[in-house]
């Protein structure tokens, strides 16, 4: 469904209590707007544990190989720090393991830092604004910011242009979801990506809940060659790319 996407300067007259027009005798000082910051808290000592369900598709000399794999991850702020423009930032330990019985192992370390106007997130040396305030249902911002689209992100020895055509908008604010087992009363739904032709399939979510911060996230970055006339689906004719489901299963 296509969403109406409203620019961040627009915002002030929308913002204003149902007001559906904005004039010169409108001050918009006279209204305290919820900027929704809940949504990305960050706390020195919060930790999260997320289950990862993946699979790599690969083309090889005998066709092509679908890899699934399931894992843990564990992201734990740990500290903060000030990056190279002095704002306030924090450090993110990030630890793996494939079963539930086996040890962590720290795999990543990554940051975190929150504005007045958005949440920056920097994971494997890129910078996304993961979310912009006020948070409102429609609002469409560039996420991508610091990213080069044609940026080629290597999958299984194949090059991949993950961030091709990503466009981000909050598709849904304030909503009660229930993920895997937890229940949430207030979820925001961040669309990043959502494009498709016949050789490319670019889909990117990410699920916040107010308080907690990233409780959800699903990849499903396809490239092919197989051009059909059916309506075959991606993860049938994928010849490179991978998809991806990550759920929040503990927190404190």
């Amino acid at each position: 469904m296509k969403k109406l996407l409203l620019s961040i300067p627009l915002l002030a007259c929308a913002l204003a209590l149902g007001l559906t027009s904005c004039n010169e005798n409108t001050n918009v000082d006279d209204f305290e707007v919820d900027q929704k910051y809940e949504y990305f808290p960050l706390e020195i000592g919060k930790y999260f544990v997320y289950a990862v369900d993946s699979v790599v598709y690969d083309t090889l000399a005998s066709g092509v190989v679908a890899t699934p794999s399931s894992s843990f991850v564990r992201e734990e702020i740990t500290d903060t720090l000030r990056d190279n423009s002095g704002r306030l930032a924090y450090r993110i330990e990030r630890s793996y393991r494939r079963n539930s019985d086996d040890p962590w192992q720290i795999s990543d370390i990554w940051v975190s830092l929150r504005t007045d106007r958005q949440a920056e997130r920097v994971e494997e040396n890129l910078r996304y604004v993961k979310l912009v305030f006020p948070l409102i249902e429609g609002v469409g911002w560039n996420g991508n910011l610091f990213i080069d689209e044609t940026t080629l992100i290597t999958i299984a020895g194949e090059s991949v242009e993950l961030f091709k055509d990503w466009s981000y908008f909050a598709d849904q604010v304030d909503v009660a979801e229930t993920i895997g087992d937890i229940a949430f009363d207030n979820v925001a739904t961040i669309v990043q990506a959502d494009s498709e032709n016949l050789i490319e399939l670019r889909y990117s979510v990410e699920k916040y809940a107010k308080g907690i911060g990233l409780v959800y996230k699903e990849m499903r970055i396809l490239d092919t060659q197989n051009i059909t006339s059916d309506a075959t689906p991606w993860e049938q004719k994928a010849q490179k790319g991978f998809t991806m489901i990550q759920r929040l299963i503990e927190h404190n």
